[in-house]
Parts: structure tokens; C-alpha cells; sequence
């Protein structure tokens, strides 16, 4: 039975949520740095303040621009919808959705309106991820395999798995009560976010959406430090300088990449200079020419097709998209 404190608490506006609305873009209230780090990792500092599970709401009115975090995180579409990025594939999340993501993630959200509440259930680390197998029966499937690989520490994190809990209603009551637990101050708080948490997370095998499990070959961790240089560096590397720097083939360890990922050298780089751009074009006042710098392009016209090949438009189509407020239409 849906709450009606939590409705009313979810849709409730927030500071940011305000200004957004008022100054029509996205307000950089984390003060991150976006030119000397376009794709910045979020404070971790900011989140877990009361414990090592945390609940926030998404802020509306605006955009999300491309970030990563170095704690799992699940978002739940409590209302509405919205269009998310991870790692540069597409996933929509309708009412009662739930993706699962790993540490390390690419992720950015598009435009949410007053009836798109996102919900952030934040785990902080690998000693709470281990903690909830104290409540959960062994057993091998996805979730267990994702959450085992959450909890190592020297190894490829950018798998994310998408649930659809329409029509499974203890796992709604579940989050439901995980999420008021979270929201409020109350006694022995971490401990029944914990219980909740880890009965979710049993009632959610029964509720993937097969579709859109993404799983990486975590089977040769020799890869990771390559994949983290790549991510550092993406806007001065080649594969022929990454092969040399690291000892490898250069067939051999774009197969190898492609294998373990699921997209080759190019795409990676792709997807790193997109995300990188699109942040440049909501968070600065950066020209085309200083966008082009910053993402290891030469001239604008490489910008340009990168633009066509993932976003289907143009670098100008996308920021005047980006500095005007979406007219959705609303049932």
C-alpha cells in the first residue's frame, strides 16, 4: 500500500529542486570541477552522513550530467519516467523500475518534470555489500554474482542489472519501507535499512528484466588497470600506445577489451569523449573549440559525427535542447 507521507515527502520540493525550476538548468551544488574533470566522480562524503545506507531523491527540473560513483547504487522510478545513460547504452525506467549499478559507472540521467520521482538507494562500500550475505541464502544467480563482484575491490565494476516490480508487490512494499526507513531519523535505523535491503534483494530475483542484464568478464583482472587508464586518459590514447605502455598485442588486446566489455577500444573512447562534451555543454560556457581540447579532437568536425553516431543530432542541437526547458505532456 502505497504511503501517503512518502508521496508527499517525494513530491515535495527541494532547495535545489526550486532554483532548478527557476534558473531553468541544472545547479552545481557538489561545486565540481567540470573543466579539469569533465566526467567527475561524486563525493561520497556527501552521501553517507548518517549511516552506510542512504536514501535521497533525484532533484528535478534539470539534467544529470555524466558522472560516476565509487559506491553501488540503485535507483527506483517511484513516479513517472525517465531516460538514463549507463555507461552509453540507453535504459528507460518507467514507474516501479529499479536499476542496480555497480561502482565505476558512467551514468547521466535526461530531464525529469514534477511527476518524474527518481529514488537513490546508496550502498557505501564492500563491507556492507558482505554484511548483507549475513541475511541472504547462498545461492548462484544474477544478483548474488553482481553483488559478489560489488564487493571486490581489484576488479572491472560496470555491470548493472534493470528490475521490473510492477505486479510484485512484496518487493514494492520492501523498498517502499526502505525507502521511509531512510528518509527519516529513527533508532536502530542502519541495522532495519539492512533488513530491508537484504529481503529485497532476495525478492528481486524473481523480477529481472533479462534484456538488460550487462555483465563483464571479471575472469582476468590483469584488464583493469587498463580499462582505468583508458578511462583517465581517453581524450590522448590510441590502442597502439595503450598496447605499448602495457606490454600486449595490439590485435590481441583490443580482442581482449572487446571481450571483456562488450565494446571495442574505439567505442570506449567514444563514449568517455560524448559523455565528456555533453557535461562541458550543460555545466560551462566552453566553445566548440575548447569542448574539441578538452576531448582530444582536433577540429569540430570530429565533434560533429561523434554527436550524429550516439545522440543523432548536432553539438548545437543538443545545447540549445539542454539550455531550454522540455514541454512534456503530462496524463
Amino acid at each position: 500500500m502505497t504511503s501517503a507521507w512518502l508521496r508527499k515527502t517525494l513530491f515535495k520540493l527541494t532547495n535545489v529542486e526550486k532554483i532548478q525550476r527557476d534558473i531553468n538548468r541544472n545547479l552545481n551544488y557538489m561545486d565540481l570541477d567540470y573543466i579539469n574533470n569533465p566526467i567527475p566522480q561524486m563525493p561520497q562524503s556527501d552521501f553517507f552522513k548518517d549511516g552506510d545506507i542512504a536514501v535521497t531523491k533525484n532533484n528535478r527540473f534539470s539534467y544529470v550530467p555524466a558522472h560516476t560513483h565509487n559506491f553501488v547504487e540503485l535507483n527506483y522510478m517511484y513516479s513517472g519516467e525517465c531516460t538514463q545513460y549507463i555507461n552509453g547504452e540507453k535504459v528507460t525506467l518507467t514507474q516501479n523500475n529499479l536499476i542496480m549499478m555497480d561502482r565505476d559507472i558512467v551514468q547521466q540521467i535526461e530531464y525529469t518534470d514534477v511527476d518524474d520521482i527518481l529514488v537513490n538507494i546508496l550502498i557505501k562500500d564492500d563491507s556492507i555489500i558482505n554484511q548483507l550475505f549475513d541475511y541472504i541464502p547462498v545461492s548462484s544467480n544474477d544478483i548474488t554474482q553482481f553483488l559478489y563482484n560489488a564487493a571486490k575491490i581489484n576488479t572491472l565494476h560496470n555491470n548493472f542489472i534493470l528490475f521490473d516490480l510492477n505486479n510484485h508487490d512484496i518487493a514494492l512494499n520492501i523498498i517502499e519501507n526502505l525507502i521511509i526507513k531512510g528518509l527519516i531519523q529513527s533508532s536502530q535505523r542502519n541495522t532495519s535499512m539492512k533488513l530491508f535491503l537484504s529481503s529485497l534483494i532476495i525478492e528481486l530475483s524473481q523480477s529481472i528484466e533479462q534484456e538488460y542484464i550487462n555483465f563483464a568478464d571479471t575472469s582476468d583482472d590483469r584488464l583493469l588497470p587498463i580499462l582505468q587508464y583508458i578511462d583517465k586518459n581517453f581524450s590522448k590514447i590510441s590502442l597502439k600506445d595503450v598496447s605499448a605502455k602495457f606490454g600486449y598485442n595490439t590485435n590481441y588486446l583490443g580482442n581482449k577489451i572487446k571481450q571483456t566489455t562488450g565494446h571495442t577500444f574505439k567505442e570506449l573512447v567514444d563514449q568517455r569523449r560524448i559523455s565528456a562534451a555533453q557535461n562541458l555543454m550543460i555545466k560551462t560556457n566552453c566553445t566548440l573549440f575548447d569542448i574539441c581540447d578538452v576531448v582530444g579532437y582536433q577540429n569540430t568536425s570530429s565533434l560533429f559525427r561523434l554527436f550524429e553516431k550516439y545522440l543523432h543530432t548536432t553539438p548545437s542541437a543538443y545545447k540549445k535542447k539542454v539550455s531550454a526547458r522540455p514541454n512534456k505532456q503530462r496524463k
